[in-house]
């Protein structure tokens, strides 16, 4: 029999818990189906974090586990930053497109670090926010960066690509020119049909620094290595943002992570 307190603890999880869940999840409906293949990634998760009666305390605490750390993303990176809505009282700027790539994070553990990141913008040339408009560039994201899912090495090579008439203004750190091209082309490709101009805007920047060493910090007599800089390591594509102008929430456009609510597509 289960004591006062632990019913009482599995109580406020059905009660509450179960509430935050499936207003997190309110797209989609739970998956029914055993198999882990089945359904999208978002539908399993909230299967998992859907705490029921029958369950034991253990399976209350992983139910637990799963919500904060797969969902909610609790071990994510810190940021700096400034609250979304001063940026937009202080800032004015054209609508903007964030793709995120991440390395698998079991990949990166075999390497003793977090995952690798990565993230490519564009200005979109569009002032139309119209239903049809941006769910005609989530569609060309999709098609360009989800099926099949686009990935990229990341090294220690810096280039950029400017091209001020477009607003396009690539910075990559990639393993070489050719990765820098096929990221390139393939942004670009979203809203330009024209290939693109590499002999007048594309440069490889040479710089003098080691960046196969890692760096330490003296912390009462540790020492704590750095973050390594410039990794090496494949990235794939995760989810893609839309910055609108005024707005202080981003709008997700697509989503292959299954973690990000209201994305406008799933994959």
């Amino acid at each position: 029999m289960p004591n006062q307190d632990v019913e009482f603890f599995q109580s406020f999880c059905r009660n509450y818990i179960n509430k935050g869940v499936k207003k997190y999840f309110k797209d989609v409906s739970i998956n029914s189906n055993d198999s882990l293949g089945s359904g999208t990634a978002r539908q399993i998760i909230k299967r998992l974090c859907i705490h029921k009666d029958s369950d034991p305390i253990t399976l209350t605490i992983g139910r637990l586990l799963v919500w904060w750390i797969e969902a909610k993303g609790l071990f994510n990176d810190i940021i700096y930053g400034i609250p979304a809505l001063d940026f937009e009282i202080t800032n004015t700027y054209y609508p903007q497109v964030k793709l995120h790539f991440r390395e698998d994070r079991y990949e990166a553990s075999t390497n003793e670090r977090r995952p690798a990141r990565g993230e490519v913008s564009f200005r979109w040339r569009n002032t139309d926010y119209s239903t049809i408009k941006i769910n005609s560039l989530a569609s060309k994201i999709v098609n360009s960066f989800a099926r099949p899912v686009f990935a990229y090495n990341r090294g220690r090579e810096f280039w950029t690509y400017v091209d001020k008439s477009k607003g396009y203004y690539f910075q990559l750190t990639v393993t070489s020119e050719s990765e820098a091209k096929k990221v390139i082309s393939q942004v670009i490709g979203v809203q330009d049909s024209e290939a693109p101009n590499w002999d007048e805007y594309l440069r490889k920047h040479e710089d003098q620094k080691n960046y196969n060493t890692q760096e330490t910090v003296q912390v009462m007599g540790k020492a704590i290595k750095k973050p390594k800089r410039r990794p090496v390591a494949r990235v794939q594509f995760a989810y893609a943002e839309l910055f609108i102008p005024g707005t202080t929430q981003p709008k997700i456009l697509v989503d292959l992570t299954g973690t990000k609510a209201s994305a406008i597509k799933y994959v």
